[in-house]
């Protein structure tokens, strides 16, 4: 099976959450109530790092990362991101939105 492997420092306390990037491009766009992402392959695998290095196993509930406009990996016309470790976050929630 072909696969892609991406990997990223273990979570430290003393440096909180770090993945190195490959200095790709990810616009962030709210169209009609919906988040949209958009990347070029590198953007796309920094992002993915990021979700990596939050989903440590010694990465704390509440670690999150901000990404900027015109900051790597995000582009000058994105909104900012917020990217969050929320441990209590129920996704089995019936959601009347989605009905």
């Amino acid at each position: 099976m072909d696969e892609i492997s991406l990997s990223v420092p273990r979570y430290r306390r003393e440096t909180g959450v770090v993945a190195p990037v490959e200095g790709g491009t990810i616009r962030v766009e709210v169209v009609n109530g919906a988040v949209e992402l958009y990347g070029d392959p590198a953007g796309l695998r920094d992002l993915a790092r990021w979700c990596l290095s939050l989903s440590d196993s010694t990465a704390p509930s509440g670690g999150h990362i901000h990404l900027e406009p015109g900051w790597v990996p995000l582009s000058p016309d994105s909104i900012p991101l917020l990217i969050a470790r929320e441990d209590t976050i129920d996704a089995t929630v019936a959601d009347d939105r989605f009905a």
